[in-house]
């Protein structure tokens, strides 16, 4: 499985990365793992 940044996925999605912070924030999308030093990645799925 291929995991993304969240630049790279912003980009896939044509959405910016603070937008995917902010659903993160409000729970509505989440990335599929965070690294002890927050960085988010996600996945094709």
């Amino acid at each position: 499985m291929k995991y993304y940044s969240i630049g790279e996925f912003s980009d896939l999605i044509g959405k910016t990365p603070q937008t995917l912070r902010d659903w993160h924030k409000k729970g509505s999308f989440t990335p599929h793992h965070i690294t002890e030093g927050g960085t988010r990645y996600y996945s094709q799925e």
